[in-house]
């Protein structure tokens, strides 16, 4: 099975797209993978009729990029603040 997936990658995508996308696969396998399924869906469904180089290729890790960033969860830190009004009256015999 991933032996078929990879010789479809390489009737998609050009020399340098396949090197570009295979190191992604070692940094951020998981990215890798949703872009390979991407591309087979694209050429199935007729959207890609030749092939994909490497500035279509990035054009593509852009868009997944941008979906993933939006959906991230964003986290805010509220400090407490600690209430000094009755310290601050103090001039500490200066």
């Amino acid at each position: 099975m991933e032996e078929m997936r990879h010789s479809f990658l390489a009737q998609i995508l050009t020399n340098e797209a396949r090197e570009r996308l295979s190191r992604i696969a070692i940094v951020k396998p998981e990215k890798a993978r949703v872009v390979e399924e991407m591309l087979i869906r694209m050429r199935q469904t007729g959207q890609i009729r030749q092939k994909v180089d490497e500035d279509q290729l990035k054009g593509l890790l852009e868009q997944i990029s941008g979906t993933t960033e939006q959906a991230k969860p964003k986290v805010t830190i509220q400090r407490r603040r600690m209430d000094y009004s009755d310290d601050e009256d103090e001039d500490y015999g200066l």
